[in-house]
């Protein structure tokens, strides 16, 4: 057995009989893709190698052809298949290809689908498709699939059980790359917290940025760690690693600074030189520090923060210590990481009036720009508003309660004390002058004028046999006595006149109601009931002392009743009383009002309100008058002189 044709020996399994197993030397021209199969470092390698030499295998069983062999990565979230391997090469999948292997990936078994073969041991002229797993951790990774035709049932299942096994190798390579993953992302975490902690220790942005780039450039082995923050279109560096101070003119600062823009403008991790796994990226940049500061590898990576680049990080080692892909993918993470809490205290730092401006221009970002919709809506029913009250204006009125009194008010009051024999009127009546109100009792009053008549008539029958004896004293003291008599008589009578009380105009009767009091005791100067005429009103408004100076004599308003609330009536001002009352805890003073058109259907005692317009204002103003009007004052009152 030579090494050109023979390298290794192999278990494999006869055709004819699955169960039986033989030992066969590698096949001439296979040792290279047996290599490649054990390369750790190259999953692709390995798949592709894995296709080619599963699809050997199954051709030399002369009842199975196999027309294809594909290897698949899986990802779940997405429930994408991406071609890792393929033989023959560059080949793509058929639909029935990606529906067995879709299928395997969501059952987590193998399957096959397409034209199954029968027992004739004829092979088929159309294909089908096998497919298996590759599962890690109870998850699907990915998938292999076969494209074959087999002669009979027994065929297709012994290469369903090559495949199966075959598959064996790929799972253990993804294994063996999870891992590696997750101890890359362990790594990171740890590394990402331990920075962390150095970055928040320090209070301010400055500390902070120089104790971070110092811990990166010792945790890393860097020579020289930098931090530099955007501003203007142009990053400025803000910390370097072992420097406490440094100039902003050195040139050490402007290459930083060239770098980390050249990194922040193509929106990537810049490495250089580059390890050419990656798309072409320009590195003029860094190349320009390398080759006049003495680094033999820069990597610059920028510092995203909600949706945009605000600096960048540059990482210097030697040209003997050149950055591994695993050392890469941690500092990237690292640098996700610090990238928004560098961030906030640098923001934290900043003058009030640069955070002021900053606020301003955000908010002046999301109104003019895309999205926001709310806040475009609120901002333009702002504008909206203020544009109405601006121009809109209306009439400034003052309101106040008013009640409907009569021009001239008579109060009806007996002469003397009495009792009332008759009240044929009560409030509400209407009444012509000389009509009847109040009847007082005259019985005692007609008895006692009848006691002096006859009283007069005995004198008047002396005075006779006087001037008969002609007695002239006799005549002049009876004479006397007729007077007297005379004189009681007359007052008597207008006494019995006055018992009659009547209206003394056409009006109405505003108030008093006497049907309910006849036969009682009244007393002189008592009111018994109240006219007004019918068609001479004023109105009372109490208005209140916030608005009492806004009221100038001839002012025109309108009043409305509770009585009538669908008529309006035109009043005018033409009185106001300067003195206040307080009731119900407000002070108000008393303006009179007398009507300017028709108030016929007005009665005395109605209650309702007053509206006085002032003059014409602004809808704002008028809104606001009560709130400004006390912010004056409590401002007065807490406001040293």
């Amino acid at each position: 057995m030579t090494a050109e044709n023979q390298e290794a020996l192999i278990i494999k399994q006869t055709p004819s009989d699955p169960e039986e197993t033989v030992v066969a030397a590698v096949p001439s021209g296979q040792s290279a893709l047996w290599r490649d199969l054990s390369d750790r470092e190259d999953f692709r390698k390995q798949a592709q190698s894995w296709t080619e030499l599963l699809f050997a295998q199954l051709a030399e069983n002369p009842d199975v052809t196999p027309v294809a062999v594909f290897a698949f990565r899986y990802d779940a979230p997405s429930r994408q298949l991406t071609p890792i391997g393929s033989h023959p090469r560059n080949r793509v999948g058929s639909t029935l290809t990606v529906e067995a292997a879709q299928s395997a990936v969501d059952n987590g078994r193998p399957v096959a689908r397409g034209d199954m073969p029968g027992n004739d041991g004829l092979a088929k002229s159309a294909p089908m498709a096998a497919a298996a797993p590759l599962m890690v951790k109870d998850a699907a990774l990915g998938v292999v699939v076969v494209e074959m035709r087999p002669a009979g049932q027994t065929q297709m299942r012994w290469a369903m059980r090559r495949l199966q096994w075959g598959a064996a190798w790929l799972r253990d390579a993804l294994r063996e790359e999870e891992s590696q993953r997750e101890e890359v992302r362990y790594t990171a975490a740890v590394e990402a917290l331990n920075t962390i902690i150095a970055a928040a220790e320090r209070e301010d942005f400055i500390t902070a940025a120089g104790a971070t780039v110092t811990d990166l450039a010792t945790r890393f082995g860097c020579d020289r760690v930098s931090l530099g923050m955007r501003s203007l279109r142009r990053t400025k560096i803000r910390a370097i690693s072992h420097s406490a101070q440094f100039s902003k003119r050195m040139e050490l600062v402007a290459r930083l600074s060239a770098a980390m823009d050249e990194a922040i403008d193509q929106r990537a991790a810049v490495l250089w030189p580059d390890d050419g796994t990656d798309d072409i990226l320009a590195t003029h940049a860094a190349a320009a520090l390398a080759r006049e500061h003495g680094a033999g590898h820069v990597y610059s990576v920028p510092l995203y923060v909600n949706g945009k680049f605000t600096g960048a990080l540059t990482f210097e080692r030697p040209a003997d210590k050149p950055f591994d892909a695993r050392e890469l993918e941690v500092l990237e993470a690292v640098t996700t990481v610090l990238a928004p809490i560098l961030d906030e205290k640098r923001r934290n730092d900043r003058w009030l009036i640069t955070k002021i401006a900053d606020s301003g221009l955000l908010q002046l970002r999301r109104l003019l720009g895309p999205a926001h919709l709310l806040r475009k809506l609120f901002i333009a029913c702002m504008i909206g508003l203020v544009v109405f009250f601006w121009f809109a204006r209306t009439t400034y009125e003052v309101s106040a309660e008013a009640r409907v009194i009569g021009t001239i008010e008579r109060s009806i009051v007996p002469g003397f004390d009495g009792f009332i024999a008759a009240a044929p009127v009560r409030a509400g009546d209407r009444v012509a002058e000389g009509d009847l109100l109040v009847q007082l009792d005259d019985r005692d009053l007609s008895l006692e004028r009848l006691r002096l008549v006859t009283q007069r008539q005995r004198q008047q029958i002396e005075y006779d046999r006087a001037v008969a004896i002609r007695d002239r004293a006799e005549m002049n003291i009876r004479q006397t006595l007729i007077d007297q008599a005379d004189a009681e008589i007359a007052l008597l009578d207008e006494q019995i006149a006055r018992t009659r009380l009547v209206a003394p105009f056409d009006g109405l009767v505003v108030s008093g109601d006497l049907s309910q009091s006849i036969g009682s005791s009244v007393s002189r100067g008592e009111t018994l009931l109240t006219i007004a005429p019918a068609d001479a009103y004023r109105v009372i408004l109490q208005v209140d002392e916030r608005q009492i100076a806004d009221l100038q004599q001839g002012q025109t308003g309108a009043l409305r009743v509770t009585a009538l609330p669908d008529q309006t009536f035109e009043v005018a001002i033409s009185k106001i009383t300067p003195v206040a009352t307080y009731a119900e805890g407000a002070t108000t003073f008393e303006v009179e009002a007398l009507f300017s058109g028709d108030a016929i259907a007005l009665r005395p005692g109605m209650q309702g309100i007053a509206r006085v317009g002032v003059d014409e204002r602004r809808l704002i103003a008028v809104w606001t008058k009560p709130l400004l009007d006390w912010a004056r004052i409590a401002l007065w009152r807490w406001t040293p002189a």
